[in-house]
């Protein structure tokens, strides 16, 4: 998986919603009856079934984890204090058609035997989407045939393997050209899926955004060219849809960089870490949303305040609005202020395509002291003011870490895991 962060939406089921989805998922009467020993083991099983503790939502706070296992997607939740595990939600790669999403309630059924033949399709991809504490999708991308031609579409799978198209019907002529429904993201802020309808014959699209709940529609802006229409992202704190030169490049991609925004939400930050330095681009974000309220697009060089460039390559993360922890071996903190930014950032007049700022900025401190230990998996709290993070010595076998982000203390021993080698995607 992807270090991508993970936010579900924690909704809250009705107690009478709840027990409809319970008894319809154990099956009810016939109307025809059963046997008295029948219907005794019936209640003894729902007796049963009411004294076992339901299992703890995958939505509680703790570090989430992504496998596969197989083609199966595994989604595992541990403690933060301890590394106990807490949860695990499975979904199956076992595809059964589904008319409209029961969580949803909209959505029409794929056709499931063509997608049988994909190899490639699994449910070890997609965005997680939790509708409710103990009901949940994944967010999938796949192929489907309209009037002949194959065009890209989504839709969701359930943990039983249930899969619903999400992406809007549409009929064309025999000679007309169908519309790609094109990388589709998930704002767990606003609880709607957003995504590019590309239109080959134009080499346009709409950003387009569907409520989660409702399926409903709407327009959120304009691109231009295949390369363009293909990039979409969405800021998980303030659910602000990115679309354009801005959006992060996908995993795996040659180049290395994020996008980030300040706690205070007024400032969106491009940071560039690749070769011996970050370049770390500040953007004013109401001035990014000036000409569109509901779409941040346009270029780097067209939208940045501040540029600079720091003295190490990782990625960072803000502690608060002046301050950044960057991921890189040591676990570097550095702070600015807006006079710092200004003094070293290059006059608009004198910058140019053809001309690269080498002055080199310090960092501040350090949360881990230098030696030969090698550090990874960097982790910030939900509230900031700690880092975990998985440290292994020279002889081998790691173990968890975690240390204040104010460099009040050392770092000190967190806990090992059931499977030393897993990897924390988010700590939410």
């Amino acid at each position: 998986m992807t270090s991508r962060t993970i936010s579900p939406v924690i909704r809250a089921l009705a107690p009478a919603a709840a027990l409809t989805l319970l008894l319809s998922a154990c099956g009810g009467s016939d109307g025809e009856g059963g046997s008295s020993d029948e219907n005794q083991a019936g209640a003894s099983t729902e007796e049963g079934a009411e004294e076992t503790p339901e299992q703890p939502s995958i939505t509680e706070s703790g570090l989430i984890t992504r496998d596969c296992d197989g083609y199966d997607g595994v989604f595992t939740l541990y403690s933060a204090d301890d590394g106990t595990r807490i949860s695990t939600l499975t979904f199956t790669s076992e595809l059964v058609a589904a008319e409209t999403s029961e969580a949803l309630g909209h959505g029409r059924a794929p056709d499931v035997e063509e997608l049988n033949h994909d190899r490639e399709f699994d449910a070890c991809s997609g965005a997680l989407i939790s509708v409710s504490p103990h009901e949940h999708l994944l967010l999938r991308v796949y192929s489907e045939e309209v009037n002949g031609n194959t065009v890209s579409t989504f839709g969701v799978m359930s943990e039983e393997g249930a899969l619903t198209t999400l992406a809007p019907e549409q009929e064309v002529s025999d000679f007309g050209v169908p519309i790609d429904y094109r990388h589709p993201v998930y704002d767990a802020v606003n609880e709607r899926i957003l995504f590019v309808a590309y239109d080959p014959s134009a080499d346009e699209g709409d950003v387009q955004a569907m409520d989660l709940h409702s399926g409903e529609v709407n327009d959120l802006g304009t691109c231009e060219g295949s390369d363009h229409c293909g990039s979409l992202s969405v800021l998980p704190e303030s659910g602000i849809a990115v679309q354009g030169p801005l959006t992060p490049p996908a995993s795996g991609s040659a180049m290395d960089a994020s996008l980030l925004e300040s706690p205070d939400g007024e400032t969106l930050l491009y940071a560039d870490h690749t070769g011996s330095s970050t370049v770390l681009t500040f953007i004013d974000i109401e001035t990014a949303l000036a000409d569109n309220p509901d779409l941040i697009t346009g270029g780097i060089a067209d939208l940045r305040h501040y540029e600079v460039n720091l003295e190490v390559a990782a990625p960072p993360q803000f502690i608060d609005e002046n301050t950044l922890l960057l991921g890189d071996n040591e676990l570097s903190i550095w702070e600015f202020t807006e006079d710092l930014l200004a003094e070293h950032t290059e006059p608009e007049e004198e910058r140019d395509l053809f001309t690269f700022n080498d002055e080199y900025l310090p960092v501040d401190r350090t949360l881990i002291p230098e030696g030969p230990r090698y550090n990874e998996n960097f982790l910030l709290s939900p509230d900031r003011t700690e880092v975990l993070f998985r440290s292994t010595p020279e002889s081998g076998g790691s173990s968890w870490y975690r240390a204040p982000t104010d460099g009040s203390a050392e770092p000190e021993e967190a806990f090992e895991l059931e499977d030393p080698d897993t990897i924390i995607a988010a700590w939410q």
